[in-house]
């Protein structure tokens, strides 16, 4: 008779985090229960859902506008590791869709050019603090491109005779 093992326990969060998520709940059921009394029940769950429609309109506007001024600058060469012009407002968005008013808050101020300022900082020290992730080894591989295709030739997207699919469909 072989014995096995119990599976390891998993890890746990760490405590800062585990505080954080624990205050951040309770704020958000005192501002809830701090609005039902101020205005009502209705006019409280009214006010919730009507953020909710905000914000989901608000991420497919910003989402659209962080993505092509996205393409736009990595396709003009630009750094990839700059942060993106429009990301704090798609996270405001994003932020109105979670259901409760402290984050609301979070994500009016994200919204607002002015107010982005106080976000900035959090900002640059999650992306100081994130993992490097590396994507394939670190093999270079020395080569040289050669260009069969006719240089007056335009190509086009899904045009697969005369060169591969670009993902930017061009004029």
């Amino acid at each position: 008779m072989t014995y096995q093992q119990p599976p390891a326990a998993p890890k746990r969060a760490p405590f800062a985090f585990r505080l954080a998520l624990a205050l951040w709940v309770i704020a958000e059921a005192a501002a809830f229960i701090g609005l039902v009394y101020l205005i009502g029940l209705f006019f409280t769950i009214l006010i919730a859902v009507g953020t909710t429609v905000l914000g989901v309109a608000l991420v497919t506007n910003a989402g659209k506008k962080s993505f092509a001024s996205a393409r736009d600058y990595l396709n003009s060469g630009g750094d990839p590791t700059r942060e993106l012009p429009n990301g704090y407002a798609l996270a405001g968005a994003v932020c109105l869709i979670i259901p409760g008013f402290v984050t609301d808050l979070v994500g009016l101020l994200l919204l607002f050019p002015p107010t982005r300022l106080l976000f900035r900082g959090v900002g640059r020290w999650l992306a100081r603090s994130a993992p490097v992730m590396n994507f394939g080894g670190a093999d270079v591989i020395d080569g040289e491109v050669i260009d069969e295709r006719d240089a007056d030739e335009p190509v086009k997207y899904g045009d697969t005779k005369n060169g591969p699919r670009s993902i930017d469909p061009g004029p």
